[in-house]
């Protein structure tokens, strides 16, 4: 008899725990913005398919996500932010080209003072090295 209430005891905590991590996880990761990438790239040297993704912060405000919208697709990039003119505050992603390879460079968000930089890995800074400056893609996001 006491077995068998220590392992409904168990269960019920099990449960509950379970239910409350599942809420805060939905409650961390309601997206920044939406916005269709019209090309492959690369985010935290991760590589994506072209499609409608999800942009949020996991909960951490050094690390941006990217997952789309099929959930077939995601990646995590490191950020450091910096501050940036108010005025310029309209939610993008901008990505480097070098050839037809891009990579996520900075992220934008609305109404906020600070534009999120990725950390450039190890295939970008080959490219870099191996050419001119790159080329700046801007892809606004949706409403």
């Amino acid at each position: 008899m006491k077995t068998r209430i220590l392992k409904l005891a168990v269960l019920v905590a099990t449960a509950v725990l379970l239910t409350a991590t599942l809420n805060a996880q939905m409650a961390i990761r309601q997206p920044l913005f939406r916005v269709d990438i019209p090309f492959a790239f690369v985010a935290g040297g991760t590589h994506l398919p072209a499609g409608h993704y999800h942009v949020y912060h996991p909960g951490d405000p050094y690390l941006v996500v990217l997952e789309r919208d099929d959930g077939r697709a995601r990646a995590m990039a490191y950020v450091h932010p910096s501050a940036t003119d108010p005025s310029e505050s309209s939610a993008k992603l901008v990505f480097n080209q070098y050839g037809n390879q891009h990579f996520l460079s900075q992220v934008w968000t609305e109404n906020d003072p600070q534009v999120h930089h990725c950390f450039k890995g190890q295939m970008e800074q080959q490219l870099m090295a191996q050419s001119s400056e790159p080329q700046l893609v801007i892809v606004a996001a949706k409403r």
